[in-house]
């Protein structure tokens, strides 16, 4: 069975934990009310306002430039599966028992390297994107907090996670542009220190034959 490379689920959404940390905590019971009557509402998609700024642009873009990178030498592996595979199905009547089973030993350790590669990839990746993102998220966080304060906001609820209640929003309510406005300034006023590289699996120890 050919398999199909899965990292591609690592970029569609920023992790539920990176949008956790990245926020105050939840009020207790009944608080919401208490707060909305103290102080005015507004909400935020801090998805978006992780991913639209400019340095998040920039880590999506090293996120995709990796991706790519693996998901090539995933293909090219793969492609050397089903050729292994297309070889014994059409091959089978000429083939020795001996080159059949050496070929099936083939197949079988070229499953193991592509899953291995797609368990791998999936881990690396969702680290680098913890390593990218996650000082973004930090410092999103503190514009937000900051603006609420300065605005009046006793409450701020995110829309970004699928999980709210929340059904209409007015559009004077969403400050999401305007805090990624502002953490857009904050980074032109104090950038963020470069990610370190994402550290490399050891390689596996040789075998001689």
């Amino acid at each position: 069975m050919t398999k199909t490379i899965l990292m591609g689920v690592v970029l569609i959404a920023l992790p539920a934990a990176l949008l956790a940390q990245g926020q105050a905590p939840a009020p207790s019971a009944g608080a919401p009310a208490a707060a909305a009557s103290a102080g005015r509402v507004a909400v935020v998609d801090f998805q978006k306002v992780v991913l639209e700024n400019a340095d998040g642009k920039k880590a999506q873009e090293k996120l995709m430039a990796e991706v790519t990178k693996r998901q090539k030498d995933f293909e090219e592996k793969q492609k050397s599966l089903q050729d292994a595979q297309n070889k014994l199905q059409t091959q089978d009547k000429v083939l020795t028992d001996t080159a059949k089973a050496d070929l099936t030993r083939q197949i079988d350790k070229l499953n193991t390297d592509l899953q291995r590669m797609n368990d791998d990839a999936q881990k690396e990746i969702g680290d680098l994107q913890q390593q990218l993102l996650r000082p973004i998220a930090d410092r999103a966080q503190k514009v937000l907090q900051a603006y609420s304060t300065e605005n009046g906001f006793a409450v701020v609820f995110d829309v970004s996670n699928q999980a709210n209640n929340i059904i209409y929003v007015q559009d004077v309510a969403d400050v999401t542009t305007e805090i990624i406005r502002r953490v857009d300034s904050e980074l032109v006023k104090t950038p963020l220190a470069p990610a370190a590289a994402a550290p490399k699996p050891a390689e596996p120890p040789k075998t001689t034959k």
